[in-house]
């Protein structure tokens, strides 16, 4: 069974301001949800039980390229995850191995 994970999304348009080439080609933004922000919150409190030096929250990002259809605007629409391998699903674990067989000597005399 695959697990849902939350999802937030956002869009990047053109900069349609850019007045020289620092300013970046594209903006926007992405919305994160309620269940994406307690998931980050609750990775961030367990890295606070157990300290990792160069701890780092990440978030998983896709985008596909569409175009608007009031304005016809061609833009980025962004669809984003928690990256938690940590969350991902264990292996099953491996069988159990069989019981021994019970060997009975019938010659014991008593």
């Amino acid at each position: 069974m695959n697990k849902q994970y939350p999802k937030g999304e956002g869009a990047m348009f053109v900069n349609d301001k850019k007045t020289n080439d620092k300013q970046p080609d594209f903006r926007g933004n992405v919305e994160i949800s309620s269940a994406q922000l307690k998931e980050l919150l609750l990775m961030a409190k367990a890295n606070q039980a157990h300290p990792v030096a160069d701890f780092k929250l990440k978030m998983q990002i896709a985008s596909w390229n569409r175009v608007a259809k009031t304005t016809g605007a061609e833009y980025m629409y962004l669809s984003t995850e928690v990256y938690n391998p940590e969350s991902a699903p264990a292996p099953a674990p491996a069988p159990a191995p069989a019981p021994a067989p019970v060997l009975f000597d019938e010659d014991v005399p008593f």
